[in-house]
């Protein structure tokens, strides 16, 4: 008889501030009817994980990993020591209803021929995900997915088997895959399948596991009376070539292992081609997405410097062959890779739209641009006017390429809109969550949402039952719940109510954090109640980068002496590659992981911030490390560098 009804294991790798408000939903959804061991199983986290984790649940039995051994392994460690009726298998980036374990629990035990069951998945945004029910991906439906005919007919039965669209969203029935963010497991029927397959690192487990557990003559179920959130992409970041590796990696696995025999072989070979083609075709499409403004705008400088030399050659010098005996266009191209160079390292990429942003890269390449004109042979030049000219054109130029990339690309390239919010709590936590919301955003209007049908203080702009027509009428764009103060399922309700025209967060008082994201192809969004951390700018990471890589440089030429300086240890050549490559930072936190849980993620440090003579080695390492990552400089990091010259080692 086992000790316990239900075995949940949540395998994590750096999402803590998603494993925390994972874990409270659980915690809420055991009832009293029902015995649950939870295990964590962490892959090497450097977040604080362990530390949150023991601190905030101390009831959730822990397994720390040094090293990250996938999704498979690691949930296989754990149900290796569970002693429960039923495993339930649960991502990190979710978010259970108050009686998904109970509902989950009856399904199983009124249904002895099922296997596994499947619940109910939405987004952040609200919306269905339709990997919650799937098809095995056979020879037709591969094809289909594949080559893109499940997304253009999602509810035709010849054409949506992958995804099996043609089942209703809200019906309970059989089907042959669950997606592994939830699947609720009959311990008996991992007996006899065997457990995950460790050949999968991550991604394909589930559909492997769901196809054996169909061959050992089991039933797989998708019940939709009980939903849950999946945050899609955070607990795996999708935007890199490691996810593509990894993905479509995992899927030939799969088609290798099942088809890859006999007959079938024939199969195995023309889906794993169809698949590799897949993977070059959506890396292709991943690096045009990331480089593609980049590069337009890289031609539009140079056009518009074309141009302008042009018009100086016979304006000014009279002479429109003035500088054809000169390398021009080298000195042109200089130009324009400093601006767009300036460009990128202040962050313009990322926020298209900042004028400011705009107007300090060009200023900065500018300036730049000026004192390296100082220093070039007679030969090599061009004339200033050019490049003050070329400066106004690229203001001029960035705006146009911001618009031809918005038309002919659909980028989401937005103007600054309205931030209509609704916060749905207690009037004590909406506003302790009006101070976290602040940290990051602007508010324009806050309408402050009672979770009781009756509100009853003038502090509330209505209630929860009529949130609906207050989003509409008033022209909200997000809505933030309170966990404590609003059962997951009336979120869920509420959520589907309103429908995907607004974003949805959920915040919490205790933890002073708020989550949240748009849609399954977006990240989820993390914001915190706290200082506002230097390191947290994208920018400044990028110039800290920076300073690293001509850091080593200099280290490179003046090595005969520094080696001197610390005693002729051969370790110094090593830093210098290890920092050159991003795997150590020269001046990062000091201490050990408890010293820097939540701040601002930097490699391991060569040396440490607190010996220096910034800042007091005797003080609190936390203390020294926040106060590191809320003031970091350029100049602060150049400061201890020269203060620990001996010190590289």
């Amino acid at each position: 008889m086992p000790q316990h009804d239900i075995g949940i294991v949540i395998v994590s790798y750096n999402v803590r501030s998603f494993l925390e408000q994972c874990l409270v939903s659980v915690r809420n959804a055991v009832t009293s009817d029902l015995s649950v061991e939870i295990w964590v199983v962490d892959n090497a986290s450097v977040d604080g994980t362990a530390q949150m984790v023991r601190e905030l649940f101390p009831e959730v039995r822990y397994i720390q990993n040094h090293q990250n051994v996938g999704f498979s392994t690691a949930n296989n460690q754990a149900i290796r020591q569970m002693d429960a009726k039923y495993v339930l298998l649960l991502n990190p980036d979710t978010v259970i209803e108050e009686k998904t374990l109970q509902y989950c629990y009856d399904f199983m035990e009124c249904h002895p021929k099922a296997g596994a069951v499947g619940i109910r998945m939405i987004d952040g945004g609200g919306k269905f995900l339709p990997e919650s029910k799937r098809g095995v991906p056979d020879l037709w439906n591969s094809f289909c997915k594949l080559f893109y005919l499940s997304g253009l007919f999602p509810t035709s039965k010849l054409f949506s088997g992958y995804y099996l669209g043609f089942l209703p969203e809200m019906e309970t029935n059989k089907v042959e895959v669950l997606c592994g963010a939830f699947m609720f497991i009959r311990s008996d029927t991992l007996e006899k399948t065997g457990l995950l397959d460790e050949a999968f690192f991550m991604y394909g487990e589930d559909i492997d596991l769901s196809y054996r557990i169909l061959k050992n003559g089991y039933d797989v179920w998708y019940y939709p009376d009980t939903t849950i959130i999946h945050y899609k992409g955070e607990s795996t970041k999708k935007a890199s070539l490691q996810y593509l590796k990894t993905f479509y990696g995992a899927m030939q696995i799969y088609v290798s292992k099942h088809y890859g025999h006999g007959k079938a072989s024939v199969f195995a070979y023309i889906i794993n081609a169809v698949i590799g083609l897949r993977a070059i075709m959506s890396g292709i499409v991943m690096f045009l997405s990331s480089t593609l403004m980049l590069f337009m705008d890289g031609l539009i400088f140079f056009g518009c410097l074309w141009i302008i030399k042009s018009f100086w050659a016979v304006y000014y010098f009279e002479d429109a062959d003035y500088y054809s005996n000169s390398p021009i266009t080298l000195t042109l191209l200089g130009y324009t890779l400093i601006w767009i160079s300036a460009l990128w390292l202040n962050g313009y990429y990322d926020h298209p739209t900042s004028l400011r942003k705009r107007w300090t890269s060009i200023l900065t390449g500018t300036v730049i641009i000026l004192l390296i004109y100082a220093l070039l042979p007679e030969m090599i030049r061009t004339s200033r006017a050019i490049i003050l000219l070329g400066a106004f054109a690229g203001i001029l130029a960035l705006s146009v390429s911001s618009f031809m990339y918005k038309l002919f690309f659909n980028r989401k390239i937005t103007s600054v809109k309205d931030n209509n919010i609704a916060i749905v709590g207690t009037e004590y936590n909406i506003l302790k969550l009006i101070d976290v919301y602040k940290t990051s955003y602007r508010i324009d209007a806050c309408y402050h949402i009672s979770p009781y049908n009756d509100a009853g203080n003038s502090f509330f702009t209505n209630s929860l039952m009529n949130l609906p027509v207050v989003v509409q009428k008033l022209m909200v764009n997000e809505v933030v719940f309170c966990s404590e103060d609003v059962a997951m399922k009336d979120i869920f309700h509420t959520m589907s109510s309103i429908g995907s025209g607004v974003s949805y967060k959920i915040g919490s008082v205790e933890s002073m954090s708020i989550i949240g994201s748009d849609d399954r192809n977006t990240r989820g969004e993390l914001i915190y109640l706290s200082v506002q951390y230097r390191l947290e700018d994208i920018t400044i990471r990028r110039y800290k980068r920076l300073s690293d890589i001509l850091l080593s440089i200099i280290f490179i030429i003046f090595s005969p002496i520094l080696w001197l300086l610390n005693g002729m240890k051969g370790e110094l050549f090593l830093h210098i590659f290890n920092v050159l490559t991003g795997k150590y930072t020269w001046i990062g936190y000091a201490g050990i992981e408890k010293d820097y849980y939540s701040l601002p993620v930097l490699p391991k440090s060569i040396i440490p911030c607190n010996i220096s003579n910034v800042y007091n080695s005797n003080a609190d390492l936390r203390s020294v490390n926040i106060s590191y990552a809320k003031r970091y400089s350029l100049w602060t990091d150049i400061g201890i560098v020269l203060y620990n010259l001996n010190h590289l080692v």
